[in-house]
């Protein structure tokens, strides 16, 4: 299987290296050599960023702690928190600061057969790419979340059902993600009641994957959302490209982001460096209420904004991320750098097994 395949074939939030990691592990134990088992592991980022926007500086550093505990070679026990402290400078010129914290998923998967797996718990909203294999800091190429991150609801507790097949022949690979949401007012563990699910096709030849996106509000408004993905990798280019597009005909509206990322590898002395620029618009949804443009916040306002950052990897765990962003809202032009460094842990919370 190529590194395309795994990043952009498969519908899978961050954690799906690890758990193809685990579950390889353990197919390959059973056929080759017994005493090679899955064993839980610990693993997750902690992070530290500076962002100036508008000339207001704020730090902010995080953890975000990732278990994945394997039972048996069917079932999979997958948690992520995550806890940050904001701080800056306010106008009186006193610092003060926020905490966020947070449980991203805590979910049970069951691996049904080779075409189907079962979720049940809370876990990320099959909506789009960018929530589930680009949100971690340390992966996300741009530190900057998309302009239309929140227009649709990212978390969700109740119950999924996705897997993949080949249609045909080898030439296409269709994966699939459905999914029902229960409603949740709990300041942790908050959803909405949503219905949706997520269908794309992948095209090994062309290294190619085009996808759409569905989710239903069922309370509220009872807004839907549609929304359509693709990412591509050329064959003889280190470089990725994606977009994804969403529009709402509820109160959150809609937009796009268009992103691309060029690793210098095939440059002596820069193999460690990557490039990456990202334009985007959002276009606010129309005859909002006072109550409504509060209640959205900056979603209320149509935006424009245009990205362009590097990342250094001082290791395969260590990477350092620097970017430039201009915003334009409402005639104002906003700059926005932001500066910071990563780092990716990985710690076996059993014997040897195999887990590297």
């Amino acid at each position: 299987m190529s590194k395309f395949s795994r990043r952009a074939g498969l519908p899978a939030h961050s954690s799906i290296i690890f758990i193809v990691l685990l579950f390889g592990m353990a197919l390959h134990g059973q056929s080759d050599d017994e005493s090679i088992k899955p064993v839980p592991i610990l693993t997750g980022s902690s992070a530290y960023f500076t962002q100036v926007n508008g000339g207001q500086a704020q730090n902010t550093p995080s953890i975000s702690p990732l278990l994945l505990a394997p039972i048996g070679d069917k079932w999979l026990v997958e948690a992520k928190g995550y806890y940050s402290d904001t701080f800056g400078q306010g106008n009186a010129g006193t610092y003060g600061g926020t905490s966020d914290y947070g449980l991203l998923y805590a979910q049970v998967d069951y691996i049904a057969s080779r075409y189907v797996t079962l979720s049940a718990g809370r876990f990320l909203t099959p909506f789009g790419i960018y929530g589930e294999r680009l949100l971690p800091n340390w992966i996300r190429p741009l530190q900057l979340t998309p302009l239309i991150y929140g227009v649709t609801s990212d978390s969700a507790l109740g119950g999924m059902l996705r897997g993949g097949f080949t249609a045909g022949s080898s030439n296409v690979n269709v994966n699939y993600a459905v999914y029902l949401s229960s409603n949740n007012t709990n300041h942790i563990l908050a959803t909405d009641r949503t219905a949706g699910g997520r269908l794309s096709f992948f095209f090994p030849r062309h290294r190619l994957e085009l996808g759409v996106s569905f989710q239903k509000l069922l309370q509220e408004d009872r807004a839907h959302a549609i929304g359509f993905h693709s990412e591509w990798q050329p064959e003889r280019l280190p470089l990725t490209l994606r977009s994804e597009y969403v529009h709402q005909t509820g109160t959150y509206g809609g937009g796009y982001w268009i992103e691309s990322v060029y690793r210098l590898s095939q440059i002596p002395h820069l193999q460690r460096l990557e490039l990456a620029g990202r334009g985007q618009q959002f276009f606010a949804a129309q005859n909002l209420t006072p109550d409504e443009i509060l209640d959205v916040g900056p979603l209320a306002t149509n935006t424009s904004q245009a990205d362009a950052g590097l990342n250094y990897y001082f290791s395969r765990d260590i990477r350092g991320s620097a970017s430039y962003g201009r915003q334009f809202v409402l005639g104002q032009n906003t700059n926005i750098w932001v500066i910071g460094i990563t780092y990716r842990f990985l710690v076996p919370l059993g014997p040897s097994g195999g887990a590297r």
